[in-house]
Formats: C-alpha cells, sequence, structure tokens
C-alpha cells in the first residue's frame, strides 16, 4: 500500500509567481493592444494574449497540484509533472538519510539543470556541492537528504520531515 507524504507545493508564494511571472503580463498586454487597437486583428490579439494568459495559469497550477512524495515497499517517487523520478528503495542509502541542518550548503541548490525555480518551489534536477540532486523543495527549512547508489541524491521537503524519514526507515 502506497504512502503519500505532503509537499505543499500549490502556495501562496508559487500561486504569486505563476501570477505575476505568467498570467498578469499577459493579461496587461491582451488588455492593452485591446483597448488601443480598434481593428480586428487587434481583438483577435487581445483573444490570444487572453486565452495564453489563461493556459498558462491552468497549466502552472496542474503542475503544482501535480507534485507528490509517495512510498511504497519497492519505490520512492519523488515529482509530479513534468518532472518525477522514481528511484527503487533499494537504492537509497538509509543510513545515510537525514535532515539538512540549518546553514549546510553542502546540498544547497546550484545551478538548474532542468526544473522549475521559482519563489517557494525547486522541482528538478539540480547541481549542488556534492553532485547532482533531483529536489521537490518548498521549504529549505524541512529538506530531507536521501543519498541514492544511483549516482544523486533526492532533496525533498515533506510536510513533516520526522515522519517522513521514520517511515523510510520502516520500510
Amino acid at each position: 500500500m502506497p504512502t503519500e507524504f505532503a509537499i505543499h507545493a500549490l502556495n501562496y508564494k508559487t500561486l504569486a509567481a505563476v501570477l505575476l511571472i505568467g498570467v498578469v503580463p499577459l493579461l496587461l498586454v491582451g488588455m492593452a493592444v485591446y483597448f488601443l487597437g480598434k481593428d480586428r486583428m487587434s481583438r483577435l490579439a487581445a483573444l490570444g494574449a487572453t486565452s495564453l494568459a489563461v493556459i498558462i495559469g491552468l497549466l502552472g497550477v496542474w503542475q503544482l497540484s501535480a507534485i507528490r512524495l509517495t512510498a511504497d515497499a519497492t519505490t520512492l517517487t519523488v515529482g509530479g509533472g513534468a518532472y518525477s523520478v522514481s528511484v527503487p528503495m533499494a537504492q537509497i542509502d538509509h543510513a545515510g538519510a537525514r535532515r539538512r541542518l540549518p546553514g549546510s550548503d553542502d546540498t544547497a541548490l546550484g545551478l538548474r539543470t532542468h526544473g522549475i525555480g521559482m519563489p517557494g518551489l525547486s522541482l528538478g534536477w539540480f547541481r549542488t556541492g556534492k553532485g547532482k540532486a533531483f529536489a521537490a523543495v518548498t521549504d529549505p527549512a524541512k529538506v530531507v537528504i536521501l543519498p541514492t547508489t544511483a549516482g544523486y541524491t533526492l532533496l525533498v521537503s515533506p510536510e513533516d520531515p520526522d515522519a517522513f524519514l521514520a517511515a523510510l526507515r520502516h520500510r
């Protein structure tokens, strides 16, 4: 039976980022084109910009709501939507699994190589001081470090890191 651990990616920071970066600018452009242009092409361009803003908003909310941290007897799945990874439990170094200490920079996320980085969410593949990592981090104070034998580290921020580590060690 799979166990799901909450990663609150759909939070006020991420929603604000999607709105301020993706939706509001397009809506402003659409409104400007609509009110400043008087011809048919201007109206169509405004409709296109508004439609694109709605699509970006919906895709953003879908991506944020799809992020999960799920464990079963054989696999740990992290992420969701466009960015996720499944790791066999046998490849996770359970003895090395730990919470990240405040101020520790050995696993601080560096260059994002493939993923999403916005206020309130780091999701995807990143470089760290110790190699590469797949991250699903919403709260830097709750990061759990899961070394793997697959050549990368998992960095996750479940709502209750201690309960997650306890459950992981009992698998």
